[in-house]
């Protein structure tokens, strides 16, 4: 089944490891008050209050279903959720402030200097305007305080011999969707047409480069203090999930039916990696920690 959020990418063993060594990268059990940009379902919320326990956790996220998802994890954990954007004191009961607002990432609506801690996790990517974000994280970090992103689109992503996968999972599953057109064609019914970009752009923003990344920040008031490229090795359950999201399918498989391109993708993961005689394949994970000057 196709999914409209990356929820059950989300929660595959790959993926939470390698947000936990992300942030296993600075001690940040000292910090009070974070601020998660997309924050999406609240997975990657979840590994920061574990890292912080001490801290206030606001999360935005400016898709109003993945909001529901992470208030819903965060309730289910036990607190007592916000439902809007602005910090408030500690709970009665102890336990640190949690909030959820709809907001894009690059307008969060909070005053200068309110975060000691601003996080991105695997969207950055997805932002149009890089200098935007940047920008309106130094504005509302305290001076001192720190700025990390991680994200597996950049330019070094693809360990070597690794893109060919991607072009056969790609090939793979125009081919699942031809036959599926084809037979509701001998059926009597209309093919399945491909009309080209009907869809969201945000992952075929051009990828940046490590350099460009840490001059980027450099130019906004941000030191670089950390910068690692992690090699996650995802499996064919991974490729399955990635797939199966309707955000990804509909930029890979463009012009293609959305519901379908996902379905495609996601039943021709497993073939695909099988071919390669392979259980897995390697992909570049960047990690980069700032502090603001």
């Amino acid at each position: 089944m196709n999914s409209t959020t990356y929820e059950a990418f989300s929660t595959l063993p790959q993926y939470v490891e390698a947000n936990e060594k992300f942030l296993e990268r600075q001690s940040l059990g000292h910090l009070t008050r974070i601020l998660e940009l997309a924050c999406g379902n609240g997975a990657v919320s979840e590994l920061l209050i574990k890292a912080a326990p001490q801290a206030d956790l606001n999360g935005l996220d400016q898709d109003p279903v993945q909001i529901e998802l992470a208030t819903r994890r965060f309730e289910q954990l036990g607190y007592r959720v916000g439902r809007s954007a602005p910090t408030g004191a500690r709970s009665a009961a102890g336990k640190p402030v949690v909030a959820f607002a709809v907001s894009p990432a690059d307008e969060p609506p909070f005053p200068e200097a309110a975060f000691d801690c601003v996080v991105i996790a695997n969207a950055i990517h997805m932002l149009p305007d890089k200098e935007k974000l940047v920008a309106a994280a130094w504005r509302v970090l305290k001076p001192g305080g720190l700025f990390g992103f991680n994200s597996a689109f950049y330019a070094g992503t693809f360990p070597e011999g690794t893109h060919q996968f991607y072009v056969d999972w790609l090939n793979e599953a125009v081919r699942h969707i031809q036959t599926v057109s084809d037979r509701l064609q001998a059926e009597g019914q209309p093919p399945i047409r491909r009309v080209r970009d009907k869809n969201r752009k945000a992952f075929r923003n051009r990828w940046y480069s490590t350099a460009e990344w840490v001059a980027l920040l450099e130019r906004q008031g941000f030191q670089v203090n950390d910068l690692n490229e992690r090699v996650v090795m995802l499996d064919g359950h991974c490729f399955a999930a990635i797939g199966a999201y309707a955000g990804f399918a509909e930029v890979l498989l463009n012009g293609y039916p959305v519901e379908m391109a996902a379905t495609a993708l996601q039943k021709t993961a497993h073939p695909t990696l099988a071919a390669t005689g392979a259980s897995a394949v390697p992909r570049n994970w960047l990690e980069l920690w700032a502090i603001k000057k």
